[in-house]
């Protein structure tokens, strides 16, 4: 009788876990879905609203200023009056803007109600971990966080396939409408969650003076990086806003009694390397997602269905891996798990970085594919590092800082592939070649300094041995005459 009620019990907190990544993941999925459905529309709506591609580019561009802006104080307020409260409130602003997005007469009304989305998708993304950290005992978040990063994958993966089939049967209006049914199972999910108890508050101050100087801070550099094409002042304007912003921040913050995210936490050597490899997965990413795929459709001129198909493998590979590292997080520890992960990323991107010709699209299908398993194994354990660096009361605002620094990364990755791709069309192919392989190489130090920082010492001698033996190879293969300097600087950081 004991066993049979022990087992009436497992399942029953099984199927609690279950609805709480399920209902935890909607939000993440809702914002990925819809920036993939939205750039494989903006030719339609270019056609419809009859304005030119930077006019259009700002549906875009607003929605990624405003979330970034407001993530973190949409964190901070979820830790004071509930994660729950402020994802709820997240989905009804996201389903109501869509159905406003749906109904746009003109550019100016679907580039403001884009806006009010990315506010409402910042509610969501602030929220999203931390109810699963908060809800979900520490011994079962492992699986919980995989599941989240694997929804997380699934984003990219269907948003061009859901767009693409919209867009040719039933028309643009439905690439926003389809977010309504997803709002509305999502918030049926929340009040259930509501009902079965109270949450871990937290009763420190809003601190909306230091939320806002951040978010001044991040909204400068992300709109200065997409205005490339601005010269003079207001080139500079917007990076001039960030700095001094981020100034009267740090010092108002070391100041205070409650600040946003306690600065004595960046001491903490892993904590400060889970930060920072965000951000630079961010980059990575957005590089991996731009540059080989235009090389494909400009250099080797395949149509965009195959470099569509091609640029699936990237986020195929992180969910097939995302659950198993999930899992292996109580066992494996996160430092290792990242390690192995930014280690396999690496590979993937060195070797893109001898990118010919002559390649077979095979060979940058693996590449990608060996990239996105990379992300699944590094992104679980990643977030699982951060969220644990604090108690349950501050998991809003964490959770909303690792979002915020990954949205920078991705702007400024897509900011540096457009400047590289850019300035090598000048030169035709040689050019074109010379840039992505730039890219791609600033993306692979910038891991192999990460990797040698978080964890090297967590894998055995033989493995640090090969992949520390591949980058000095690939780094003679291309620059013979700095491999010895190259070298120097890895073994240094290890």
């Amino acid at each position: 009788m004991q066993e049979k009620t022990a087992i009436i019990q497992s399942r029953a907190v099984e199927r609690r876990d279950i609805q709480i990544v399920l209902t935890a993941s909607v939000g993440l999925f809702l914002s990925t879905l819809d920036t993939g459905i939205i750039n494989v529309a903006l030719p339609s709506l270019e056609r419809k609203f009859d304005v030119g591609i930077s006019e259009m580019a700002w549906s875009i561009t607003l929605y990624l200023l405003l979330l970034s802006a407001t993530i973190v104080i949409f964190g901070r307020i979820s830790d004071r009056i509930g994660r729950l409260k402020v994802y709820f409130s997240g989905l009804v602003l996201f389903a109501v803007a869509s159905l406003l997005c749906g109904f746009a007469s003109s550019a100016v009304g679907l580039i403001l109600f884009r806006g009010i989305q990315g506010i409402g998708a910042a509610m969501l993304q602030a929220t999203a971990a931390a109810i699963i950290t908060t809800q979900i005992p520490r011994n079962r978040q492992g699986a919980a966080l995989g599941t989240l990063g694997m929804m997380l994958g699934l984003g990219p993966v269907l948003g061009p396939s859901v767009g693409g089939l919209l867009l040719s049967f039933v028309g643009w209006r439905w690439i926003f409408w389809v977010n309504i049914p997803i709002c509305v199972m999502g918030l049926i999910g929340t009040q259930r969650l509501m009902r079965i108890g109270e949450e871990p508050r937290n009763t420190a101050s809003l601190n909306l003076v230091g939320s806002f100087l951040l978010g001044a801070s991040v909204f400068g550099i992300i709109y200065g990086l997409s205005e490339t094409g601005s010269h003079g002042v207001m080139r500079i304007f917007p990076y001039c806003l960030a700095v001094v912003a981020f100034i009267i921040y740090f010092v108002r913050e070391a100041r205070t009694s409650q600040p946003i995210v306690k600065l004595l936490l960046f001491r903490n050597g892993i904590f400060s390397a889970s930060i920072l490899s965000v951000n630079v997965l961010g980059f990575a990413t957005a590089i991996a997602f731009i540059v080989p795929p235009y090389f494909l459709e400009q250099i080797l001129h395949l149509p965009p269905w195959k470099v569509g198909l091609v640029n699936l493998a990237t986020p195929l590979g992180l969910v097939v891996l995302s659950r198993a590292s999930g899992r292996l997080i109580g066992t494996w520890g996160a430092r290792r798990l990242m390690a192995i992960g930014l280690g396999l990323m690496f590979v993937a991107l060195a070797t893109l970085c001898a990118m010919q010709l002559h390649w077979m699209i095979l060979s940058i299908v693996a590449l990608l594919l060996l990239y996105g398993f990379g992300a699944g194994v590094f992104v679980p354990a990643n977030l699982s590092a951060i969220m644990r660096a604090v108690g349950n009361e501050s998991q809003g605002t964490i959770g909303a800082v690792q979002r915020m620094v990954q949205n920078i990364g991705i702007a400024l990755g897509t900011s540096v592939a457009a400047l590289l791709i850019r300035s090598g069309s000048k030169f035709g192919t040689a050019g074109y070649m010379s840039a992505f392989r730039g890219g791609l190489d600033g993306c692979r130090w910038g891991g192999a300094d990460l990797f040698t920082c978080i964890g090297i010492r967590e894998l055995d001698a033989r493995q640090g041995a090969l992949i520390i033996s591949f980058l000095c190879f690939s780094s003679f293969y291309e620059h013979p005459n700095h491999v010895q300097f190259q070298a120097n600087t890895t073994f240094a950081a290890i």
